[in-house]
């Protein structure tokens, strides 16, 4: 075993109690304004060598090391929680009615803080800084928390930046670290659609365009963005997520409201994703009659992990947490994170890493599900690979 899990093993014990203090009190993007003192008091006790309060409630901490000045290596986590009413039914469940962190922002917390105690601690191993940025308002899209931080300047001087997300998993493999070169994550955009009909006797559906059934077309239409825009071997998902319209059974309806999401691993599938979506739009509003008006949300751009830095953590991380707990992904993840911002706004190399975590009870809930609950035991895996690989990185 690494000194590193030597040292997360043996803060365990305060970092739970941290872990459930954040989960029993969630609160929602841009209102972490508690976990945010919480956060604050800790790193101050821990002794880090500089605190500053950003966009109100975010967080950047610096710890210098004592071998002189040298590079700057980036650690991030996000802090905020989601509008879901938790049914775990743990003994530290959420006790804000309808927010919980059904995302792990609250282990991404807590580990983060076991990192800066850990760092503090090791300040005389390593030469140059390291930045811890508490994140707020990952779950906020459009206005998410990280592109709002590079441009207040958080990435200046940092030579490269690390991020990791926990996963609910089987329970063979809690604590294991996985990631890939390359295209990591997907992007994430929105399209919402105002389809305007002029509203009819059901009885005489020539005499008015019907929003219903234009909405219809669109929906199957857009699923040959997979299957004849984009190439096979990319990925492209674009799911009509929400939709709304229709009075009564006897009515043509006068307007139709949809919304969807979509997302893709490369800005040429991004770019075909929208293209399809306004051609779409053009042609079912000349067959349907109806107004259809087009409202896109650029979300977040894909993750990127650097092939340099990438390589530089798998030959590091086995020493550290063990080869065992050490995975190579063969694809990447269908799941979207603002995290990419640090790197596609400033160029700066950037690698996101999972942490699968297993999960408490007889089943595996997905994130965002109201019984997502994983396993605290990954924990020490996940801060003895950020400690040791920012330490390895400025010491290299």
């Amino acid at each position: 075993m690494s000194k590193y899990l030597d040292m997360a093993n043996a803060i365990m014990d305060e970092i739970v109690d941290i872990r459930r203090h954040i989960h029993r009190y969630p609160e929602l993007s841009r209102k972490e304004f508690e976990t945010s003192k919480f956060v604050q008091e800790k790193l101050a006790e821990y002794g880090v060598d500089t605190i500053e309060v950003l966009a109100e409630t975010a967080v950047v901490a610096t710890i210098r090391g004592g071998k002189g000045d040298g590079k700057c290596i980036a650690l991030r986590c996000d802090m905020d929680a989601l509008p879901v009413q938790e049914e775990t039914d743990l003994p530290w469940a959420s006790v804000n009615p309808g927010v919980m962190h059904a995302c792990g922002h609250d282990m991404h917390t807590a580990m983060m803080l076991g990192n800066a105690k850990m760092l503090c601690d090791l300040r005389g191993e390593f030469a140059g800084t390291v930045k811890l940025i508490f994140q707020h308002a990952e779950e906020y899209m459009p206005k998410d928390g990280s592109k709002e931080l590079v441009g207040l300047r958080v990435m200046d001087g940092v030579d490269a930046i690390l991020g990791m997300h926990n996963f609910p998993t089987e329970n063979d493999k809690v604590g294991v670290v996985g990631f890939r070169a390359g295209g990591f994550t997907t992007s994430a955009d929105e399209f919402g659609f105002d389809i305007i009909g002029t509203g009819g006797h059901g009885s005489l559906p020539h005499k008015a365009p019907d929003p219903i059934l234009a909405a219809a077309e669109m929906i199957m239409l857009f699923q040959q963005v997979q299957s004849r825009e984009v190439a096979p071997t990319d990925a492209a998902i674009f799911m009509m997520n929400k939709i709304e319209g229709g009075k009564a059974p006897n009515i043509i309806s006068d307007h139709v409201y949809m919304i969807g999401n979509a997302r893709a691993f490369t800005t040429e599938a991004r770019q075909k994703i929208e293209d399809h979506v306004y051609r779409v739009a053009r042609a079912v509003e000349d067959l349907s009659h109806c107004k259809i008006e087009v409202t896109a949300t650029h979300g977040y751009d894909s993750v990127c992990n650097d092939d340099a830095l990438t390589d530089f953590l798998f030959a590091e991380l086995p020493d550290i947490i063990g080869k065992d707990h050490v995975e190579m992904f063969k694809q990447p993840m269908n799941f979207s994170e603002d995290f990419s911002f640090y790197s596609t706004l400033t160029g700066v190399p950037e690698v996101l890493m999972i942490l699968q975590a297993g999960h408490v009870g007889d089943k595996v809930y997905s994130l965002h599900n109201s019984h997502c609950a994983v396993k605290e035991e990954a924990m020490p895996y996940g801060m003895a690979a950020m400690t040791g690989a920012a330490v390895a990185f400025l010491n290299k």
